[in-house]
């Protein structure tokens, strides 16, 4: 999962429009699929923090150079990556991509063409190019679809083209995007599907743990309204009994956050609190909770922290 998302900055698609949306289409993602990620790459990139970070980067003749580099050789432009969703089973280094805008899809093909340890495959119109870790197919002028396997990539090409049935809907998505307008990114889980292939048979025992059995699905997602960067997260309970215990569970400690503003526990904590609001929702069997940051300081205390580890980082040079 970690690589594919990796190459995010390398996939684009455009011969399927519905992917540009803040929200990820169900039709598109396999029916098996237990975790799905949805990125908006222009939201991000217009946002406050995005584009002040950005601006930032650009500063620098290294990153400059290495942009220059990553669009000579793939075709990339930063600024016009559109969207991505992923989506996969909760197997280790298991999962699928598509992705739309910022990158030439021809020049990426020549780029791969040119590996000798390539296998390129004719299925319809469609060539597959796929590598021993790693496969892709292009789409359209800027379009691709990647996965971590060929064995994977055939079935989305199949579910991308109808052939194979996708989700029919996903009540997380849905309820994340009614919680904010235009999410920026939204990931959302199978927990008891991916608890199982992750423990492998064995027990989990992290506090945590005992909360996340207790629901279906889980969803976060992050946005930029107005002057405030909101962070929301979700969890269908298996039933309204479990899901009213979790929203009690979710007020305590909102109440905690709040009380916490006022007292002296941690210097960090105690800058921070005073700019989060929070607030809980239930609806049925579904617990939502909001988190509400002002973007200028949290775009402040980036700033601090990024500062920090170049002086850091410039210190270990002279020693």
């Amino acid at each position: 999962m970690k690589k594919i998302l990796t190459h995010l900055a390398l996939l684009s698609a455009s011969a399927f429009p519905c992917l540009s949306a803040s929200v990820p289409n169900p039709k598109h993602i396999s029916k098996e699929a237990n975790w799905v990620a949805h990125f908006d790459f222009q939201s991000i990139l217009r946002s406050k923090i995005g584009s002040a970070l950005l601006a930032e980067a650009q500063k620098d003749p290294q990153f400059t150079q290495k942009l220059n580099g990553m669009k000579a050789v793939f075709g990339l432009d930063l600024e016009k990556l559109g969207s991505a969703t992923a989506y996969g089973s909760g197997k280790k280094d298991e999962g699928v991509v598509i992705a739309k805008g910022g990158i030439n899809s021809v020049q990426i093909e020549g780029f791969a063409a040119l590996n000798e340890n390539v296998s390129v495959q004719k299925r319809g119109e469609k060539t597959l190019y796929s590598f021993k870790k790693g496969a892709f197919c292009s789409l359209g002028p800027d379009s691709i679809i990647a996965s971590t396997s060929k064995k994977l990539l055939v079935p989305g090409l199949d579910v991308l083209s109808g052939k194979s049935p996708g989700q029919k809907n996903n009540q997380m998505i849905s309820h994340l995007s009614a919680m904010m307008e235009k999410p920026m990114a939204i990931i959302t889980v199978r927990v008891p599907k991916v608890l199982a292939i992750l423990r492998d048979g064995q027990p989990v025992s992290a506090p945590e743990a005992a909360i996340m059995k207790k629901a279906d699905l889980v969803g976060f997602a992050v946005s930029e309204e107005g002057p405030a960067m909101r962070m929301a997260m979700a969890m269908q309970a298996e039933n309204e009994e479990t899901a009213e215990h979790l929203e009690n569970v979710l007020r305590g400690g909102s109440s905690l956050l709040a009380l916490g503003a006022g007292i002296d526990i941690d210097r960090n904590l105690n800058e921070i609190l005073p700019h989060i609001k929070t607030s809980v929702s239930r609806e049925k069997r579904i617990v939502g909770l909001q988190l509400e940051v002002d973007s200028a300081f949290l775009l402040k205390k980036i700033r601090e922290e990024m500062a920090k580890k170049e002086g850091s980082r410039q210190e270990n040079k002279v020693e």
